[in-house]
């Protein structure tokens, strides 16, 4: 049994523990409390918290279970759960420090961005690229239903993150439902280092020097990786340039920021409002090196570009520095800050503090970012996405790749590697196959060519683009905006 003492003593530590937990809490006196009614009634509500406690303390069968420290955590878990904001969670030691090495650009494990939809499943916000996950064939937009075999209704982010984060060499699977696939696909992953390169450039074929920048996610290295790309396309004659952040779900703001001081010599950047005045910020452009400022610009964007990414797209289009292509983005506009919780046990909390806006006024939390012009990425049959998932299960274009690296073989090669796959009973048109294996070639070339405009049709419509001096109309695009804001739908502006 607790004495009377020992529970004065208790109050005390649970109050000193929530005030600790809450920047500024609003500890009302007991009259405000009664004023304001029931669902504010802090002392009331602790009373509770205190009963249960206690009744757990005295009377739980197994009194190893019911420690103050995993009754609290849990209660402050939860209490962190109850706000129902998929990005404010508690981290333990082992989430903190991996949420460190992602932004320093290795870690272990799949290569999965997580995220939670509407209905409380966790969700690919985007597979990283060059990783395990993104090579079997994760896709963003996949509901992740089970792991294990143990269902992830209910999980949470951090939970997940835990399961599937492991020694490198082992394996995991997970269960995903996809849009238009009859039945749920498992894949099984092996666990690796993830290093992330996340800058990859390429001056385009043609006389007219495109330079093609790739942003896969923003992390400690991105700014000094991008300046290196930048400098060099400069040296080779880049006369305009294509930024693209297509599946990048995001990363260091503070790095978004400075990368646009590559391409933004003045004005405003982005800004926060939050609930109280302190998480209020402007953040402008600072002076730069000017590496690409007069030259034309467009930003490739789709469905999974989210977080810094948006924040980088918003930026360059609000200051009319170039224009966004592609589709809507993903729609984090919302700013998390990590405090610290139980610092001698690493332990911090993660919660979100203010929203961004962009150098207009526009808060697109949940909305996302709309292009200019719309360019939906290719859509395959579901006949289409069943010859791949089987291909890749058989291995069949890693073992093509180690028979036939160079594609001068291919003109020959692949009707007979078609064949083979036939006796296999997998069917799949050539121009597919051949897709895939020149995706696998450029991974094997190691970042010598970072994309292929046969196969992308964003980039063909951006090269399109880019080339004609109507396409940087800002006032014709900003009042199409405006046009299908009222009438919720995109500007007709639609790479056929």
């Amino acid at each position: 049994m607790i004495s009377k003492k020992e529970r004065i003593i208790w109050v005390a530590v649970v109050v000193f523990v929530i005030a600790i937990s809450f920047i500024n809490i609003y500890r009302p006196s007991r009259a405000g409390a009664q004023e304001r009614g029931g669902d504010n009634d802090f002392y009331r509500y602790m009373t509770l918290f205190q009963n249960v406690y206690n009744s757990l303390q005295e009377n739980f069968v197994d009194s190893d279970k019911v420690s103050a420290k995993k009754l609290i955590t849990g209660a402050i878990k939860g209490m962190l759960e109850a706000v129902d904001d998929p990005f404010t969670m508690l981290m333990d030691d082992k989430l903190t420090a991996e949420l460190n090495s992602e932004m320093a650009g290795e870690f272990g494990g799949l290569g999965i961005v997580l995220g939670m939809n509407d209905d409380s499943w966790l969700t690919v916000t985007a597979p990283i690229e060059d990783t395990p996950a993104e090579r079997i064939g994760v896709h963003g937009g996949d509901i992740i239903s089970e792991i294990d075999g143990k269902t992830t209704k209910g999980m949470s982010i951090e939970q997940a993150v835990k399961i599937l984060r492991g020694k490198p060499g082992t394996k995991v699977t997970i269960t995903v439902v996809r849009e238009g696939e009859d039945e749920p696909l498992r894949f099984t992953i092996t666990r690796a280092i993830i290093n992330i390169k996340s800058v990859k450039y390429q001056m385009l074929p043609g006389p007219e020097k495109t330079g093609y920048v790739r942003i896969t996610t923003f992390g400690d290295k991105t700014l000094n990786e991008l300046k290196a790309a930048l400098a060099d396309l400069n040296q080779n004659g880049m006369k305009r340039i294509i930024v693209d952040l297509r599946n990048n779900p995001g990363g260091r703001l503070d790095t978004a920021f400075r990368t646009v001081d590559l391409f933004v010599s003045q004005g405003k950047i982005v800004y926060t409002r939050g609930r109280n005045p302190q998480q209020n910020s402007d953040f402008y452009a600072q002076p730069n090196d000017d590496l690409c400022i007069d030259i034309p610009m467009i930003v490739l964007v789709n469905k999974y570009s989210a977080s810094a990414s948006e924040i980088f797209a918003g930026a360059i289009r609000d200051n009319k520095r170039g224009v966004l292509v592609g589709e809507k983005t993903f729609g984090k506009f919302s700013v998390q800050q990590v405090l610290p919780l139980d610092p001698k046990n690493n332990v911090t909390y993660k919660m979100t503090i203010a929203k961004y806006y962009t150098p207009l006024g526009r808060s697109l939390h949940k909305e996302g970012l709309p292009p200019d012009y719309t360019a939906d990425e290719e859509q395959f049959s579901k006949e289409d996405m069943t010859a791949v998932r089987k291909i890749r299960e058989g291995k069949f274009i890693s073992e093509y790749m180690k028979q036939h690296p160079k594609a001068d073989a291919d003109a020959v090669a692949i009707p007979k590697l078609a064949a083979t796959l036939s006796t296999s009973c997998i069917k799949v048109r050539q121009e597919l196959l051949e897709r895939m294996i020149a995706i696998e070639r450029g991974r094997a070339e190691s970042y010598k060519r970072v994309v292929d405009l046969k196969y992308d049709r964003q980039l063909q419509y951006s090269m399109e683009l880019i080339g004609k001096p109507a396409t940087f109309d800002y006032k014709k695009l900003d009042d199409a905006q405006a046009a299908a804001a009222k009438t919720n739908a995109q500007p007709d502006k639609t790479a056929k």
